[in-house]
């Protein structure tokens, strides 16, 4: 198995193990299964608001109004244009790279690293590091001291727009005692990579990947102040 297939592989791992988790529940069975935690003494809560908070999640548990809501959310995911997005990428991408050439700075690069924000800031800033060892990452990790940042080559801002791969979860965003909007947040960021991996694959198909001269040349994502993962490797 070569790297680029080992590297997809691991990315739609990290994807499908967010998709399983969500998949297999609702709305009203995570606060059901908050409230037996509570009850069975598995978590504690602090500052005698454990009567209150049980008292909430009983009836927030019988309350199923939500569930559609979520298992359509889910069915969105299902349903996205994979292939359209893919070629939007490729696009976005090859934007990027065209910015890249003319800066005529190409030749000094060895690392990208696709840098996004918060979920609706939508997009992805362009970090390009100059010749040095980069690790291959198949888990995210933070590696802020296995490479020099003094060696910084060029900055793309708003390099990538994620925008049509990150559909809009607001409206579980004032959900009481739970946190699942992150959690569909961080399903559509984690396939958004698969995509982008596989709009880098296109790419290098077209040779276009030629312009960079350093061996071996990696492409890293992250979110800011996050752990970074490797999304593809040419060598």
């Amino acid at each position: 198995m070569d790297i680029n297939t080992r590297i997809l592989s691991q990315l739609e791992k990290q994807r499908d193990i967010i998709f399983e988790s969500l998949e297999g529940t609702s709305i009203s069975r995570l606060y059901k299964e908050q409230y037996d935690d509570i009850k069975a003494g598995r978590v504690y809560i602090m500052d005698n608001q454990e009567q209150q908070m049980l008292i909430d999640l009983k009836k927030l548990s019988k309350d199923t109004t939500r569930d559609n809501l979520y298992k359509n959310k889910l069915s969105q995911y299902l349903m996205l244009d994979n292939n359209a997005l893919i070629s939007y990428f490729e696009i976005e991408l090859e934007k990027t790279l065209h910015e890249i050439k003319i800066s005529g700075k190409h030749q000094e690069i060895q690392a990208i690293f696709i840098e996004y924000d918060f979920y609706y800031h939508f997009f992805g800033d362009i970090y390009c590091f100059g010749k040095q060892e980069y690790p291959l990452l198949e888990e995210p990790r933070y590696i802020s001291g296995e490479f020099d940042y003094q060696k910084k080559i060029l900055f793309l801002d708003n390099g990538i727009n994620f925008q049509p791969a990150w559909i809009d979860c607001e409206e579980f965003a004032e959900l009481d005692y739970l946190d699942i909007e992150f959690s569909l947040q961080n399903l559509f960021q984690l396939h958004s990579r698969v995509l982008l991996h596989m709009a880098l694959e296109k790419i290098n198909l077209k040779n276009t990947m030629n312009l960079f001269q350093n061996r071996p040349f990696t492409f890293y994502i992250n979110e800011h102040d996050c752990e970074v993962m490797t999304l593809f490797r040419l060598n």
